[in-house]
């Protein structure tokens, strides 16, 4: 039964008439009749009418006042289910730990290492922080609706037991990844990059630290050093601590061995930075055949390299043409690059030229701001021997120097000697110190300047390596190197977003866990980076304010003044919550039916 208008036309104005109706079927075909007719009705008595029929039609509905209605809770809803969606549905990760019984031989588990591992995840891309308040995010959420999980049972104790379990599934996790982003797109695998980083912990003894020094605070006594291998879509298939870590240049083989052994591949491209080139890694990279590699000298290893002639480059600045620079035998690759192809070198390998005026104009602004620095402080040194109080000797003093050039990294660029003097106090005693020369090396800065604006990649592709569809052209590996830093903002993500620090575990295996749990998340941030990429939502500019924009869907516990009972019911999702899930193909986490599921109703 309904409420049916029949608007009628008067002059220039239109009234609406009122009647009961209500449909039936006769002969397979739908109809209606009219019950009663009531008139004409103000809008507000229509709406009435209106109110009272669908209570009459409908056993959940309740007759209130807004004042009785109480909203006594609410978690977060459609972020937490959207990536149990991704676990589940895009990455079938449940499948890799082990089930409860297969972890616990004398009781039953309550919860297990997945649902720990699945919580945690999430926990780590929503709201990273300790795993003490990891048990307080848990009951903001409705991750026990979502998956199954009573709430009661996730607590510390808990989380820290199963860590260890998590860390014994590392390598099952990597060779599985390893072998469904190979299925999924073996292309994608055909390059893969690495790279290293590093983290400290503050306070309580970590079993893994080393006393060393950082990429980004400077020495600490407790540093651990990372690292992470993805293939070219950014997204990470084997991933370590380094023990015993010394220097970037001595970690690649080992691990080169071992992903030889662990993945049984054929043949792989390996990308890296230059901070881990030295001739003993690419002879070893050379001598495996499983690998090719791409990489880039040092600037100070440029000059060195067979046919560069940077002689022609030495009248070369930020403003030279672009006919200029292709006049000397480059190639122009985008409006600020430029290249040459130099061949292969009696050692066998190949290497391509890069030129770019921007580049030029950054390494001379660095270099001079550096040499000015330390004049200013050498400055200062001087000042300080020819003011002295106290007699000064010769090894303290050239030691204080050294740290200046040291600090700066010119030491190449500027010499100094110091010559003794002695000072004559009011007294009449004599101070026995130094007056500090110093001067620029010109000549050597010249054929510093040579080099700016230029970077030099090696690698061992050459025109016929093997299989072919492995060979690649100077525009392909420049391209591939500058795709590096796809693994660069992969450790920008484990360390600032998912926050790797601070980690609140020290043991060996709860830290390593630590790290699998971030790369995990970060496996289903890059996921959703990448589509991002393909596909385009109007105010979704990436992984993190889509997060915020599903967040803001949650449910809510409703009831009555006086009445005990209680309903779970979801808030409405805007379009933009709506376009998210249809990219990724979970419309149904916001349907009727999955509501029902879990003990929801829908807004």
């Amino acid at each position: 039964m309904y409420l049916q208008a029949h608007p009628k036309k008067k002059k220039d104005d239109i009234y609406n008439y009122y009647s009961l109706a209500e449909s039936y079927r006769e002969d397979g075909k739908s109809k209606k009749r009219i019950i009663s007719y009531l008139g004409k009705l103000t809008p507000e008595k229509a709406q009435q009418i209106r109110n009272v029929l669908k209570i009459s039609l409908s056993i959940d509905t309740i007759v209130t006042t807004i004042d009785d209605l109480l909203l006594e809770d609410h978690w977060h809803y459609l972020d937490v289910a959207f990536l149990n969606h991704l676990w589940e549905n895009e990455w079938g990760l449940s499948g890799l730990f082990p089930l409860p019984e297969e972890t616990s031989k004398n009781r039953k588990k309550d919860i297990s290492t997945c649902d720990i591992a699945k919580i945690l995840t999430f926990y780590r891309c929503l709201d990273p922080g300790s795993y003490l308040n990891a048990v307080d995010w848990f009951k903001t959420t409705s991750c026990d609706l979502i998956t199954g999980i009573d709430k009661t049972h996730f607590n510390e104790s808990r989380i820290y037991r199963e860590l260890t379990s998590i860390e014994q599934q590392k390598e099952k996790i990597e060779q599985w990844l390893y072998e469904t982003l190979k299925e999924r797109d073996n292309e994608s695998m055909r390059m893969v990059f690495y790279d290293l980083s590093d983290s400290h912990f503050e306070g309580t003894k970590c079993e893994l630290a080393r006393p060393g020094q950082t990429k980004s605070h400077g020495f600490k006594s407790k540093r651990v050093v990372l690292s992470l291998l993805v293939n070219s879509k950014g997204e990470p298939f084997s991933w370590d601590i380094l023990e015993d870590y010394t220097a970037d240049v001595k970690t690649l083989t080992e691990n080169a061995d071992k992903w030889a052994q662990k993945f049984g591949f054929k043949k792989m491209t390996l990308v890296f930075d230059r901070g881990m080139v030295s001739d003993d890694n690419l002879k070893h990279l050379e001598n495996s055949l499983k690998y090719q590699y791409i990489t880039a000298l040092n600037k100070n290893q440029i000059s060195g390299v067979e046919g560069i002639k940077s002689e022609r480059f030495r009248n070369f600045t930020e403003e030279t043409l672009k006919k200029e620079i292709i006049s000397i035998g480059l190639t122009k690759y985008d409006d600020n690059t430029y290249y040459e192809d130099l061949g292969v070198d009696s050692d066998k390998r190949r290497h391509v030229l890069v030129f770019s005026p921007g580049l030029l104009e950054t390494h001379r602004k660095a270099r001079e701001m550096f040499i000015e620095k330390a004049i200013g402080e050498l400055e200062q040194e001087k000042q300080s021997l020819l003011e002295a109080k106290k007699s000064r000797q010769v090894k303290p003093t050239e030691k204080r120097i050294d740290k200046i050039l040291n600090k700066f990294k010119v030491n190449q660029f500027l010499s100094y000697r110091i010559e003794s003097t002695v000072l004559t106090k009011n007294s009449g005693s004599e101070v026995q110190t130094f007056n500090l020369v110093y001067e620029r090396k010109t000549e050597t800065i010249k054929k510093a300047m040579l080099t700016d604006g230029i970077w030099m990649l090696v690698t061992n592709i050459c025109e016929n390596t093997e299989p072919a569809e492995y060979r690649f052209g100077p525009r392909e590996l420049i391209k591939a190197y500058r795709d590096k830093n796809r693994v660069e903002e992969g450790f920008k993500e484990v360390k600032s977003f998912l926050k790797f620090q601070p980690t609140f575990v020290y043991t060996k295996e709860h830290v390593r866990a630590h790290y699998t749990i971030c790369i995990l998340s970060y496996l289903l941030d890059v996921s959703i980076t990448n589509k991002l990429r393909e596909n385009w939502i109007e105010g979704v500019s990436s992984v993190n304010k889509m997060y915020r924009i599903l967040g803001r869907c949650e449910i809510g516990k409703l009831g009555l003044k006086g009445d005990k009972s209680r309903i779970l019911k979801l808030t409405s999702m805007t379009n933009v919550q709506k376009n998210i899930l249809d990219m990724f193909n979970c419309k149904y986490l916001g349907m009727k039916n999955h509501l029902k599921s879990i003990g929801v109703k829908k807004m």
